[in-house]
């Protein structure tokens, strides 16, 4: 009886062993997970929100918009660039309307204020609607007949096609090869013989370049210049501002 019982219950006692040693291997392996994981935890640096958001705005950094400086009597012409040949294309009218690239173009190149320029063409032609803003003239700056200057602002060897009258004992009008070649010579003129000798800002331009009470200004236009230029000027930027 007592070898029978015995027989009997040894299989039960395997089982048993058996069951206890899955039951440890199961419990170790959880243990050293969770050992593994806090490790892993601890050798982590913790998360700091500020450098985090810094990180964004590294990877998505703000425009930064340019500063606009509203023009006035004292705005000084020697600018860098600020406006594109396209948006100051929508602002141009009459005959100088599509011809944005060439201000901008003519200002970059002679660090002269593009707007300016603009404003200045539209102020000595009626937005290039004068006459001799048309063949022959190719003339939209207002620019009388200055020989020497030409030869010295394009060199000796460029073509001067002259000056002519618009009417009979009128003022003799500068010819030039194209609308462009007035745009730059204008560049070129105020950098070099008014920018370089001290005449920076619009109001020092204007005592030289349109004097009040000047002898061919009989109907005194020229007391309005630096006020439309100005105006001319700041419909523009009131939009980039």
């Amino acid at each position: 009886m007592k070898i029978s019982t015995l027989i009997i219950k040894k299989p039960a006692i395997l089982y048993l062993v058996g069951i206890l040693f899955i039951i440890g291997i199961s419990v170790f392996a959880t243990i050293h997970h969770s050992n593994a994981e806090t490790l892993e935890k601890n050798n982590t640096p913790a998360i700091n929100p500020v450098q985090e958001l810094k990180k964004e705005k590294i990877k998505n950094p703000e425009p930064q918009g340019k500063p606009v400086e509203m023009a006035s009597k004292n705005y000084n012409i020697e600018q860098n660039n600020t406006i594109s040949s396209s948006e100051l294309d929508k602002h141009l009218k009459g005959n100088l309307k599509g011809l944005g690239t060439n201000f901008v173009k003519s200002g970059e190149e002679h660090n002269i204020d593009p707007i300016f320029l603009a404003a200045l063409a539209a102020q000595e032609t009626g937005w290039g609607n004068s006459d001799i803003s048309e063949s022959p003239w190719n003339n939209i700056g207002g620019i009388t007949c200055m020989p020497d200057i030409y030869s010295d602002i394009f060199g000796e060897d460029y073509p001067n096609p002259g000056c002519q009258e618009l009417v009979d004992g009128g003022t003799n009008w500068q010819k030039f090869l194209s609308i462009e070649d007035s745009i730059r010579f204008k560049a070129i003129y105020l950098k070099k013989y008014y920018v370089d000798n001290g005449k920076e800002t619009i109001g020092e331009i204007q005592t030289a370049y349109a004097p009040s009470e000047a002898t061919n200004d009989a109907t005194g236009l020229n007391n309005h210049w630096v006020k439309n230029i100005v105006s001319i000027m700041n419909d523009v930027k009131d939009e980039q501002a």
